[in-house]
């Protein structure tokens, strides 16, 4: 079965839970959570978050992500996941973003702040603590 041939991310909301997908995407933000490793990706219709396993990536680059997995999630909401059928191919240009720096930084916030939430509850990380806790005696 070979990847749909997305024409830009926002067709993504299209596509049904475990279907093979390829887009192009800038990657603008990394992150790790737990050992999952992700990033936001962009392009002129969308942002959405990317699980990008062992994928080399760098944040500003272009690619282009083939044979990624969607994943589907109450509301509505979708993502894509890199498994070892995938394959992430960098691009000579640049995918144009339309959103501008300080959208992107709250979706980034927004994201990481959900995948550590959902890292604690599955015992990947440890309790969250106040960054002040050890002036107070804390660990």
């Amino acid at each position: 079965m070979s990847a749909q041939a997305l024409e830009n991310l926002r067709a993504l909301k299209d596509c049904s839970a475990g279907q093979r997908v390829t887009f192009q995407a800038r990657v603008l933000r990394l992150w790790d959570v737990g050992g999952l490793r992700m990033c936001l990706v962009g392009d002129d219709s969308a942002l959405m978050r990317v699980e990008i396993a062992e994928a080399g990536v760098l944040e500003r680059k272009s690619y282009e992500f083939r044979d990624a997995l969607v994943r589907q999630y109450p509301g509505g909401w979708h993502s894509a996941t890199l498994d070892e059928e995938s394959r992430v191919v960098p691009l000579d240009y640049e995918v144009q973003i339309s959103q501008d720096e300080e959208y992107i930084e709250r979706t980034f916030k927004i994201l990481s702040g959900v995948q550590r939430k959902k890292g604690r509850a599955a015992g990947r990380l440890g309790p969250w603590r106040h960054p002040s806790s050890k002036e107070r005696g804390g660990e």
